[in-house]
């Protein structure tokens, strides 16, 4: 049996970038688990209608994380607001 090991749980907010560039907010309704040969194991995340959910991997969340505090750190202008 393997172990698994996440900072998420059913009913937290998870906050990512989705594959256009879009800041999302959305609450996990799902939690699978996939053992990748060779690449151990995967945790995804589902949310929205649990009849069809749309799915983010932890990896995907901690990185999108990482990417809106560094735009929330002060001093930093967000994207939105450098003019071109």
């Amino acid at each position: 049996m393997t172990k698994i090991i996440t900072q998420f749980t059913i009913g937290d907010t998870i906050e990512f970038f989705d594959t256009e560039g879009n800041r999302r907010k959305e609450i996990v309704n799902i939690i699978e688990t996939q053992l990748v040969n060779g690449f151990g194991l995967w945790v995804i995340y589902g949310f929205g209608d649990l009849f069809n959910p749309g799915y983010v991997s932890e990896h995907k969340i901690l990185i999108s994380q990482r990417q809106i505090d560094e735009q929330q750190k002060p001093g930093r202008a967000s994207k939105a607001l450098v003019a071109q």
